[in-house]
Order: C-alpha cells, then structure tokens, then sequence
C-alpha cells in the first residue's frame, strides 16, 4: 500500500525500536475503563498484528493504561495505523504524535531519527495522493506538536508538481482561515510562509493549469482567498 519510500522509512522505525518490549506495568489496567480480557488479547497480540481497535483502546486510556514506558514498544504500529488510515476512528494522528513529544527526548538519536524519517515520507506521500489517508492539515499538525521544523515541509508544496499537492495546499490554507492552528511555536511559520506569496502564487498556476478540469474552480477560489490572506497579513505586518 505505501511507495517505496514509505516502506523503508516504516521498516527503519520498526527496526529502530525493536529491541523495546511492553513493560511489565501493561498486564495491570483500571477494569473500569479497559475490560481485562482486551488487556489479555492486547499483551498477547504480536506487535505487527494489533489491531485499530486495540490501539484506539489503548491511546483512549491515558494513566488507566500504562505509564509512558510502553510508547516505544508501541510507535512503529501506531504511526503505521495512522498512515495507513486504519486508525481513522480513533482520534487523529497529533494525539500520537503529543504522546511521542512527551517521551522522546530521552529516547537514542537513531530512534528520533526514525520518526522524523518516517514523518517526512508520509507527508511526501500524502502530497502526491488524492484522497488521501489523511488530510494534510492533520499530518502537519503532527509534525507541528513534536516540534520539527514545519517551514521544510511547508516547502514540498512548491517541489511538489501536479493536481494532488495544490488541493491539499487549498486545503492547508482553508484550514488555517477558519481558526485551524498549529501548536506552539510553530504557529509562526505559517502566517510568515501565508504573507510571504508563495501559497497564492501556487494556487493561481494550479488553477491555469487545470482550468478545464473539474477540480479547476476549487483551485481558483483557494488561490483568491490565499492573495486575501496574504493582502491582510501584509497589513498587519506579518
């Protein structure tokens, strides 16, 4: 299901932390949030073969169920669940990524490297497709909360050719006019990046180029709103 770059960077991450196993605290949970026979299929289940439900469980009982410590075991098959769209029902890909900014400062260079790795092939990935598993905004929120730096991503946009990328960089920017921001400090990046023209001047050669198709129009109102944006935060002197 994923290109092959995708592939490599979820094989790194699941060879990077391979050597993590779930703690023993894992076997114990609150019963009255989390039934003990899910808890004896969960401990059970190969890492690989966890299921969206089991995780979705999981990630929905924050200090019910575990301590932290089992994160690492964890994050290759629940990013890959991301990913992939299997954990479309449960939450959204920042929820993860808030779990893993909190943790892994303490974890080994390769380790971080893997993520990052893994991160910047799926958001290639989720350029070039349409639909995609995820939308982009959420993606980038996820890169946003473990605190990488958005302006690289942000830059795929205009190395990026085709139809796919310009939807989802209409998508980005009708995110963010309706309230949508990203967490922390990163924040900056996007308004900076808004002001700067890039993402009009984008949209308007997106709209030309497929004016005659039927998502033609969608192009030209993003890039009308996208000179708005860039207009009104030129004033503001952003």
């Amino acid at each position: 299901m994923f290109p092959p770059d995708l592939e490599r960077a979820t094989d790194r991450l699941y060879t990077a932390f391979a050597h993590h196993r779930l703690p023993p605290g894992m076997a114990t949970a609150c019963d009255h949030c989390v039934d003990p026979a899910e808890v004896d299929e969960f401990l059970r289940t190969p890492l690989r073969d966890l299921a969206p439900d089991q995780l979705g469980v999981y990630l929905s009982n924050p200090g019910t169920w575990g301590d932290g410590t089992e994160l690492p075991h964890l994050v290759p098959r629940l990013l890959e669940g991301y990913a992939t769209g299997e954990m479309k029902n449960w939450w959204s890909p920042e929820t993860v990524a808030q779990r893993i900014e909190q943790r892994w400062r303490d974890w080994s260079p390769a380790e971080r490297s893997a993520i990052e790795d893994f991160f910047r092939a799926w958001w290639r990935w989720t350029l070039t497709s349409w639909p995609s598993t995820n939308p982009a905004w959420d993606v980038l929120k996820a890169v946003a909360e473990l605190d990488l730096d958005v302006g690289a991503y942000l830059a795929d946009f205009a190395e990026l050719p085709g139809e796919e990328p310009a939807r989802h960089l209409a998508e980005v920017v009708d995110s963010w006019t309706w309230g949508g921001r990203l967490p922390g400090a990163t924040e900056r990046a996007l308004p900076g990046w808004l002001s700067g023209g890039t993402p009009a001047r984008l949209l308007w050669v997106a709209a030309v180029a497929f004016a005659e198709s039927p998502v033609g129009e969608e192009l030209t109102k993003a890039a009308e709103l996208a000179d708005l944006l860039r207009d009104s935060l030129a004033e503001e002197g952003i």
